[in-house]
């Protein structure tokens, strides 16, 4: 077996990449963003919401990372460099970037990093970069599924300054509306037998779905107009579907940049995030 090292330099090569509408349009439901310029108008195209060019699904296989009992992610970053549009013809390229191994509390991890870099078809001006971290996971002996910390008292909670933003709750429909949109079929978001086969407590919600409930989140405490520059999100815990996930948006260090919260249904912070913001010209 390769050791995880052997894979840092795999890279796809450069692959094209449509922005489909019923993709974006799919995404945009499914978060619930509903705010311009991420809508339709009737002049030109609407952006593409700020998570949907890191939801679209990367083919680890491909890269030569191999499967686990359970496959995690455990963070997303993106930079936009250009404004996107649905219907624009892009081309976009995978490359491992980073591997490591560690001893988790539940087993071995295989932690690897994934950069990927979108670019326009005509110009090959690049337009976006994103990172990814892939986990895999492997259990020593029997492990009880896990939650996140049962509330704030452990330091995983809101801080204060916070403003909660919204509730939402994502439905099985919706989860496999928003798989197939992002090519994102992996069983564990839906298969309630596989997940509890994998050590989970349930059908836990995509993390590239709770980072579009982050990104909402930043516009709707901007105001409308505003467009997500920088976005990034990181799993401390699982929620699972059905289950109320609420959102909360704190300023850093000025107005345009903004801490994000996710909190579980249990009270704890199981997402937490940042963004950096262009306000309304």
């Amino acid at each position: 077996m390769d050791t995880p090292s052997s894979v840092v330099g795999n890279s796809t090569g450069w692959e094209p990449f449509v922005c489909q509408r019923w993709r974006a349009e799919r995404v945009r439901e499914v978060s619930g963003l509903a705010q311009e310029p991420y809508l339709p108008t009737d002049g030109e195209p609407e952006l593409v919401p700020p998570s949907f060019l890191s939801a679209q699904y990367v083919d680890a296989f491909a890269l030569g990372i191999p499967d686990a009992p359970a496959r995690l992610n455990g963070g997303n970053r993106c930079r936009w460099q250009e404004d996107v549009r649905v219907g624009d013809a892009l081309e976009r390229c995978s490359t491992v970037v980073d591997a490591q191994t560690k001893t988790g509390r539940t087993g071995r991890l295989e932690i690897y990093t994934i950069e990927t870099t979108y670019r326009r078809a005509d110009s090959r001006a690049e337009v976006a970069r994103l990172w990814y971290t892939a986990i895999r996971r492997y259990p020593r002996g029997e492990t009880q599924p896990t939650r996140p910390p049962s509330g704030p008292a452990d330091g995983t909670g809101v801080p204060e300054g916070a403003t909660k933003v919204f509730t939402t709750t994502v439905t099985p429909r919706g989860v496999v509306k928003y798989a197939v949109a992002t090519e994102d079929l992996y069983e564990a978001h839906y298969d309630e037998s596989f997940a509890r086969a994998s050590g989970l407590p349930g059908t836990i919600v995509h993390g590239l779905l709770k980072m579009a409930w982050l990104a909402r989140g930043a516009l709707e405490y901007s105001g409308a107009g505003s467009v997500v520059r920088e976005l990034s999100a990181s799993y401390r815990g699982m929620d699972l579907v059905g289950e109320p996930f609420t959102v909360w948006v704190a300023p850093d260090k000025d107005a345009h940049s903004l801490r994000l919260y996710g909190q579980s249904s249990n009270g704890a912070v199981s997402t937490t995030g940042t963004a950096l913001i262009e306000p309304k010209e």
